[in-house]
C-alpha cells in the first residue's frame, strides 16, 4: 500500500534560484542545505533534519518503494537531493515515479503556482509564513563585514519556517489531491525532458556577445550624431527630438517602434499566425524622414531585449554545458508548457534573407564565430540583427546526436474547421491545396496566385489562421492591415464568417451557450463534444480526448451585447493568473473556442511526444506546435518521426482533422 511524505528543503546559496534554475543552483559550490523538513499528516509528527543529524530514517524512506515523496515544485527538491544529498551524504536516489508535485496539480486546475497565493486562495488553515520567508532570504545575504547570520535564534526561526511550509504543503495536497493517471504521464514526461535538458554552444554564445559589444559603440555614436548627442536610453529626450522632427509617438516601446519602422529584429516567434509581413519600410521612411527612421532603427538594434538571452544562457547553464528546467508543466490554461529561464518559446524570428530565402544557419554561425562585425555586415547583414536572429542556433545537439524536429502546420486553424464540421475546407487542406489563396480569392473576388499575389495571399493566410476565434474587424486591422481601411477589414471578417467558414461561428455560440448554461443551472451541458460540468470551485470542460480543462471560481454575470446595449444576456466570468496577477476574466464564445482548440492541440502534441519517447526518440524541447527530439545520428529516422506525429488518436480521426507535419533535421536548433 502506497503512503507519502511531504518534504521541503531550506538552503543557502550565493546564486539566485529564480535566475539560474534549480539544477544549476543545486550544483553551485556555494549552495548548502540548512534543513530538510518532512511529514505525512497535519496532526502527526513532522521531522526537521539538519546536516550532521542521523540519516537512518531518511535512507529507509528513500529506499521504501511504497513511499511517494511530495513537494511544491518538486523539481527543486529533486535537484537538491540528487546534487547534494546523494553525493555528499551517500543517500540513494528517489526515482521520478516516486515523486508528486503539488504545484503541478495547481497548474492543471489553473490556480496560482506559488504556495503563498495558493494557500490564501484556498483559505487553508496553514498559511505560508512570510515573516519566516524574509528570515530565510536574509540567510543568503552577506552582512557588511562579509559574514552571514547563523545565530541560534535565526536558525531556529528557519526551522519553524520549514516546518510551517511542510504543514502548508500537506494541507494543500489534501485539498487538491493527485494528478489523474493520464496527466501524471504527461507530467513525468515533462520532468524527464527538463532533466535531460539542452546542450548550449558556449563558444558561440560568447562570440555573439563579442559581436554585440563591438557593434554597439559605432551605432551609439551614429545615434548621438543624428540626435544631437542623445543616447537611446534617454527616452523622454529622444521623444522630444522626434517630435521636433515631425514624428510624435506616445512612447518608444518595442511594439511602437516596430509599428513605425514596419519591421522588428526582436519579434518573438508566433505560434500559429502568419509569417507574412508587408514590406512597409520604404513608405514609413518617406513619412518620417531618414534621420528619424535611422535613429529608431538604431534604438531597436541596441535595445533588443532578446540580447539579454545571451547572459541568461551563461547564467543558467550547468557545469556539463546543459541547461535544464526550461519547460513549465501546464504553463497555460489549456495545458501547454511554458518557457522558463532562457525562454525557448520566444526566440526572435530570423529576419535576414538572401534571394528571398532565410540565410542558411551554418553561414550565420560561421560569420558570428569570426567575432568580426564588418565581416558579418559584408556576408550576412547588420551584425546585431544577425546575432538576434541567430540566438536559437546556440542550442546544439550533444556529440553523436542531432535534432529531428516536427511542427504541426496551421494546426489551430485545422482543428477549429474540423470541430465545426467545415469539411469542405478540411478536405481542401488534406488535398494539399493552398487554402490561403482560396480564402484570398473569396476576399478579392478574383484568382490569386501564390507568387504573383503575395500580399493578397498574406491577407488570406492571416484570415484563415487568425479569424477562427471570433476576432473582429478592429483587431484584424490592428494586427495585420493597418495600411487598409476598417471597411476593408470588416469585409475580410464577414467573408470568413459568412462565405469561407460559415460553420465556425456556430462553434463559438454553441460552446458559449453550453458553458453559460452549466454555470447558471449547475447541470452539465455539452456542445461539439465538449462536456461542461460544475465540480467544486471549478467549471470543468471535458475535451474530445477525455482530458479536462478547468475554470476556477466561475460566477454568473449579465452583459449587454456589442450590437445592442439593451440586449442583456447571461454570461459568466472566472479567475486565472495573467501576467503574474490573479484576475477575473469575462468568458465569451471565441475565447472558449480558443481554449478548447489549444487544449486539443496540446493533446495531439503530448500523445506524439509520449510515442516518441517510447520509440527511442528522446525529446529535448517543445515549442508551441513543434516537437524537438535528439536521437543518436545512427538512429535518426525522420520518416518514422513524422509518422508518429501523423498517427493521431481516434478522437482526432473522428472529427477528420487534416494533419500536416513539417520536418527538419540539423545539428543546431533552427526554424
Amino acid at each position: 500500500m502506497l503512503s507519502y511524505r511531504v518534504g521541503d528543503f531550506e538552503t543557502f546559496s550565493a546564486v539566485d534560484v529564480a535566475e539560474v534554475g534549480a539544477w544549476r543552483y543545486a550544483e553551485d559550490p556555494t549552495t548548502e542545505i540548512l534543513s530538510f523538513g518532512y511529514g505525512a499528516f497535519l496532526t502527526g509528527p513532522r521531522t526537521i533534519w539538519h546536516p550532521g543529524d542521523p540519516l537512518d530514517e531518511l535512507r529507509s524512506l528513500a529506499l521504501d518503494a511504497s513511499i511517494i515523496w511530495i513537494a511544491f515544485n518538486c523539481q527543486f527538491e529533486k535537484a537538491i537531493w540528487r546534487r547534494i544529498m546523494m553525493p555528499e551524504f551517500g543517500l540513494p536516489d528517489i526515482p521520478n515515479k516516486r515523486w508528486h508535485d503539488i504545484q503541478a496539480v495547481a497548474a492543471m486546475k489553473v490556480l496560482p503556482q506559488n504556495l503563498e497565493d495558493l494557500a490564501a486562495l484556498l483559505k487553508l488553515k496553514n498559511q505560508k509564513d512570510m515573516e519566516g520567508n524574509k528570515i530565510m532570504r536574509s540567510l543568503s545575504h552577506a552582512r557588511k563585514d562579509g559574514s552571514y547570520d547563523r545565530s541560534a535564534a535565526t536558525l531556529h526561526a528557519s526551522d519553524r519556517y520549514c516546518d510551517q511550509d511542510v504543514a502548508t504543503e500537506i494541507e494543500a495536497h489534501e485539498r487538491l489531491g493527485w494528478l489523474p493517471p493520464g496527466e501524471r504521464l504527461v507530467w513525468q514526461l515533462n520532468q524527464r525532458v527538463n532533466e535531460r535538458g539542452m546542450r548550449l554552444d558556449l563558444p558561440y554564445i560568447r562570440a555573439c556577445k563579442a559581436v554585440v559589444d563591438k557593434a554597439s559603440p559605432p551605432l551609439l555614436r551614429e545615434f548621438a550624431a543624428l540626435t544631437g548627442g542623445l543616447k537611446p536610453g534617454q527616452v523622454a529626450k529622444v521623444r522630444v527630438w522626434l517630435d521636433e522632427h515631425g514624428v510624435s509617438l506616445p512612447d518608444l516601446r518595442k511594439e511602437t517602434v516596430k509599428e513605425v519602422l514596419g519591421k522588428s529584429i526582436d519579434g518573438e516567434e508566433d505560434e500559429s499566425l502568419s509569417d507574412y509581413v508587408p514590406d512597409t519600410a520604404d513608405s514609413h521612411m518617406r513619412h518620417i524622414g531618414h534621420d528619424c527612421f535611422r535613429a529608431l532603427e538604431i534604438k531597436q538594434l541596441v535595445g533588443a531585449s532578446s540580447i539579454k538571452k545571451l547572459d541568461r544562457m551563461l547564467q543558467c547553464v550547468c557545469s556539463d554545458g546543459i541547461v535544464r528546467g526550461t519547460l513549465q508543466y501546464h504553463g497555460t490554461g489549456p495545458g501547454r508548457s511554458a518557457g522558463r529561464l532562457l525562454q525557448p518559446h520566444n526566440f526572435p524570428k530570423p529576419t535576414l534573407k538572401a534571394d528571398d530565402e532565410l540565410i542558411d544557419y551554418e553561414l550565420i554561425v560561421r560569420a558570428i564565430m569570426s567575432e568580426d562585425p564588418d565581416f558579418i555586415a559584408e556576408t550576412i547583414g547588420p551584425p546585431i540583427e544577425t546575432v538576434v536572429g541567430g540566438l536559437r542556433h546556440a542550442l546544439i545537439a550533444r556529440p553523436g546526436c542531432e535534432y529531428v524536429s516536427g511542427d504541426y502546420s496551421g494546426i489551430q486553424a485545422r482543428l477549429v474547421l474540423a470541430l465545426a464540421g467545415q469539411h469542405d475546407k478540411t478536405a481542401l487542406m488534406a488535398s494539399g491545396a493552398d487554402v490561403y489563396c482560396d480564402m484570398a480569392e473569396r476576399i478579392f473576388k478574383r484568382p490569386i496566385d501564390k507568387h504573383k499575389d503575395p500580399w493578397e495571399r498574406g491577407i488570406g493566410k492571416n484570415s484563415v489562421l487568425g479569424l477562427g476565434f471570433q476576432m473582429g474587424a478592429k483587431t484584424f486591422w490592428s494586427k495585420y492591415s493597418k495600411d487598409q481601411t476598417l471597411e476593408f477589414c470588416e469585409n475580410v471578417v464577414r467573408t470568413y464568417r459568412k462565405e469561407w467558414a460559415p460553420q465556425v461561428p456556430f462553434v463559438w455560440y454553441g460552446l458559449q451557450d453550453a458553458a453559460v448554461n452549466t454555470v447558471w443551472s449547475g447541470k452539465a451541458h455539452e456542445a461539439y463534444g465538449v462536456l461542461y460540468q460544475m465540480e467544486d470551485i471549478w467549471l470543468s470542460a471535458r475535451l474530445p480526448s477525455g482530458r479536462k480543462m478547468w475554470y476556477a471560481f466561475p460566477q454568473k454575470t449579465r452583459r449587454p451585447m456589442p450590437w445592442d446595449v439593451n440586449d442583456i444576456r447571461p454570461g459568466f466570468s472566472y479567475c486565472a493568473t495573467k501576467q503574474g496577477r490573479w484576475i477575473r476574466i469575462d468568458a465569451f464564445g471565441g475565447q472558449l473556442t480558443e481554449n478548447v482548440i489549444m487544449g486539443m492541440e496540446r493533446d495531439l502534441m503530448t500523445a506524439a511526444m509520449i510515442k516518441c519517447e517510447q520509440n527511442g526518440m528522446p525529446i529535448v524541447l517543445e515549442v508551441h506546435d513543434e516537437i524537438v527530439t535528439e536521437p543518436e545520428i545512427s538512429k535518426a529516422d525522420p520518416k518514422a518521426f513524422k509518422q508518429i506525429m501523423l498517427d493521431v488518436d481516434p478522437w482526432a480521426r473522428a472529427i477528420q482533422v487534416p494533419i500536416n507535419v513539417d520536418i527538419w533535421q540539423a545539428e543546431r536548433y533552427r526554424k
